[in-house]
């Protein structure tokens, strides 16, 4: 529990390399979490941010991959897309579709959704968290010559320069580089029949309407190509060529799809590609028989693909890039079946023929090329004369191959160490090895740049994730270790920090006042809807403004009154992670500190009453346990995830390692106690004191505790922050429930002590 703590005030600066989805999204966490002075300076070089290459086409027939439920930028909202394109549905005046859920929407509304995140997160930042957009390219970095972990000089393709202590790396794709035999075209000046870059803007501009084109690679790119090339009229010929010849594969309609169980697990699963591909085609034989689609069991691996990767040896891994790498990306990475119906009918009047095989010349005619391409597995050549040659091969992710001023310039001061296979080595936050393999504390990576170590890193599932966890490493590396002043001894003369203790008789409820007494700014914590007139009226007597509502878990006896303070207060709402909770501005991780002034509160994972159960430490001396500790008590552990065994763990390994002296303020009491203490309730709490975990579990079995009377009704709001009028949405969650039976009896426990 001990942290180092320093006294600096100037407010520490995070720079972020790249715009595009990663880094857009890593500035938009830290944009909604911050509590604290913090300067983010975002660096890209295209005018919008969060667009990058794959979401800035302009072209409406170019579709997202994946369905619009699955396409939230925040892991913990999993229908934040869906209530944005709900919301724009309205503005704009357009139809809402009513299987918007299984659509692919068009990219380019895709990045108007992140640029619309972004600026949301720009505009509700606490005051003294400033962004600066920077347009230019970040051209080199060097690391401070002061104490190591002091951050680095970016130098940018501008002249100027900036310092920043924590620097994120969202390079986002680098273009591959240039087959051997066409690099007689790029070495002419003149010569403009090789485009390096689909997306460069210009392949496709000037192109006669007849002239024929090919394209090499036959994946995502190329059919984001035909799809261009088709819908500007385009009537040439349309070649493709790659090594394997595969065209991707597209997803079934959404009443085809199916979930298929996880049928492999990490810790037993075959440590060879041969093994675990015959594993998964077995697999695959199973699912058909049973009326299911390869699809669905290939999905099933996406929870562990990472995994998977990383248990991996080397070698298996280089023969997986050899001989399956091209298999697995059009098996697993799919298209929408309209972009695949485009595909098709452009082969069926054969305007698109794609070969497998490899260009073995090229030589240029003047105003053609002659391209001469070997068959795979045969001698046999076939010649084609094109205008142009467009590079579809995707990205790069061989950092040691790469001829970029950045990259290099992070090589020269060996702040990098290439990957083996590609990308460069990262730890499991994503902070960067340097060229000894020792992990930054201030230099951090996501994206593409981590693919060698976990191979599936570029698609939006994963990338929000990784955001998300970043941008918590970066507040918590900030914030703990050098933006938190020296922890506060509060007495009863301490005149910093206001504490209101509040209850509710009807649930018997307390509901926590946290205030920092010279910025006026305050957190509830677990306030109650019929309490919230209250609520607002002691904030009013003490000249208070409501910065925040916090809750330690989804309380299943009471409806939050979260959403009314914000409507009121315009305060923001921040849960626990995993809690699952739709509509929330925020949410908490472990260890992660909110600060107010001179009130630091540190959050403490506390699961076992709940699957997602948060403590709170104010000033090192106050702890609101919520339901996990309570005077003499606990909270139960029979629904909404709780496991006895885990409370048994939380309580005694994490809240019974802090000072005996700390004060205990629990989420509930019915026996009209306010207060306790870690001391008094590791000698004299029941539950606990003199029991085993075995016997504790025994225990808690046995309870035989009614439902809460509210759970029908408070569970479902809760997950909505207390936002009852989503009777639809309450009523399909009603139904998880519905073999509760509530108890008339319910209300003679609540007094008794039994209740929780």
């Amino acid at each position: 529990m001990e942290r180092k703590h320093s006294t600096a005030s100037t407010p520490k600066t995070i720079a972020i390399i790249g715009g595009g989805f990663s880094g857009t999204m890593v500035a938009t966490h830290l944009l909604r979490w911050a509590t604290y002075p913090l300067s983010i300076k975002l660096i890209e070089r295209r005018p919008e941010v969060g667009r990058g290459i794959a979401y800035s086409t302009p072209i409406d027939s170019h579709l997202l991959n994946v369905p619009a439920a699955k396409m939230s930028a925040f892991p913990d909202e999993p229908d934040h897309f869906l209530r944005w394109l709900e919301h724009h549905a309205q503005s704009s005046g357009d139809k809402q579709h009513s299987d918007t859920a299984t659509r692919f929407m068009p990219r380019r509304m895709y990045g108007d959704y992140i640029h619309s995140v972004f600026q949301d997160a720009v505009v509700n930042a606490a005051p003294m968290v400033h962004l600066e957009r920077i347009t230019a390219e970040a051209s080199a970095l060097k690391p401070s010559t002061g104490s190591p972990g002091e951050g680095a000089r970016i130098f940018l393709d501008t002249g100027d320069s900036l310092y920043a202590d924590r620097v994120v790396l969202a390079l986002g794709n680098f273009a591959s580089s240039v087959p051997a035999p066409l690099k007689s075209l790029t070495d002419r000046p003149q010569s403009s029949a090789y485009v390096r870059e689909a997306w460069s803007g210009e392949a496709t501009r000037h192109l006669p309407i007849n002239a024929p084109v090919l394209l090499v690679g036959t994946g995502l790119t190329m059919a984001d190509m035909v799809v261009t090339l088709r819908e500007n009229g385009h009537q040439g010929q349309i070649y493709a060529v790659s090594r394997h010849g595969l065209l991707p594969q597209c997803h079934l309609s959404s009443h085809q799809a199916q979930t298929y169980p996880a049928f492999l697990k990490t810790n037993t699963a075959p440590r060879s590609i041969r093994a675990l591909l015959r594993q998964v085609r077995q697999e695959v034989q199973t699912a058909a028989g049973q009326g299911q689609d390869w699809r669905s069991v290939v999905d099933a691996l996406r929870p562990i693909t990472q995994q998977l990767w990383q248990n991996l040896p080397l070698v298996e891994q280089k023969r997986f890039l050899r001989h399956v790498k091209s298999y697995w990306e059009v098996h697993r990475h799919r298209i929408a079946q309209e972009i695949a119906a485009v595909l098709d009918q452009a082969m069926q009047c054969r305007q698109l023929i794609d070969y497998a095989g490899r260009i073995q010349t090229c030589q240029d005619l003047g105003d053609r090329v002659a391209v001469t391409i070997r068959h795979r597995g045969m001698d046999q050549q076939t010649v084609l004369h094109v205008q142009l040659i467009i590079n579809c091969t995707g990205a790069t992710g061989h950092y040691n191959r790469l001829e970029h001023p950045l990259v290099a310039s992070l090589q020269k001061h060996q702040l990098i160490q290439p990957g083996i296979l590609m990308g460069i080595d990262t730890a499991s936050t994503g902070a960067v090895l340097d060229a000894k393999g020792n992990e930054s504390n201030w230099l951090y990576t996501i994206g593409t740049a981590r693919k060698g170590t976990l191979w599936e890193t570029t698609a939006v599932p994963e990338l929000r994730i990784q955001a998300q966890e970043l941008s918590q490493t970066l507040l918590q590396s900030v914030s703990i270790q050098e933006e938190i002043p020296q922890p506060i001894s509060i007495t009863s003369s301490d005149n910093s920090f206001i504490f209101r203790q509040l209850f509710d008789r009807e649930s018997c409820t307390y509901t926590y006042l946290i205030a920092d007494a010279r910025s006026r700014r305050a957190l509830l914590v677990d306030p109650v809807l019929e309490q919230v007139e209250r609520d607002l009226q002691v904030l009013r007597e003490l000249d208070l403004s409501l910065h925040a509502c916090l809750e330690t878990h989804v309380h299943a006896d009471h409806v939050t009154g979260a959403d009314k303070l914000r409507t009121f207060t315009g305060c923001q709402i921040i849960v626990p992670a995993h809690s699952g909770v739709i509509g929330a501005d925020r949410i908490i991780h472990d260890q992660a500190v909110l600060s107010l002034g001179a009130v630091q509160v540190q959050a403490f994972a506390t699961p076992g009453h709940t699957g997602s159960h948060m403590a709170y430490w104010v000033n090192h001396s106050h702890l609101l346990t919520g339901d996990a500790l309570l005077i003499r008590g606990c909270g139960r552990t029979d629904f909404q995830g709780g496991n006895a065994g885990m409370l048994y763990e939380t309580v005694t390994q994490s809240l019974f390692s802090l000072p005996d002296e700390t004060l205990v303020y629990p989420g509930h009491d019915y026996q009209g106690r306010t207060v306790s203490t870690i001391g008094e309730e590791k000698q004299w709490n029941p539950r606990f004191a003199g029991r085993d975990r075995s016997q504790f579990i025994e225990l808690m079995s046995q309870l035989n505790l009614p439902y809460p009377q509210k759970m029908k009704r408070a569970v479902p709001a809760n997950q909505h922050c207390g936002i009852i009028e989503h009777e639809q949405e309450i009523e399909a969650q009603k139904h998880q429930l519905r073999d509760i039976q509530t108890l008339e009896a319910a209300n003679s426990f609540i007094y008794s002590g039994m209740y929780i």
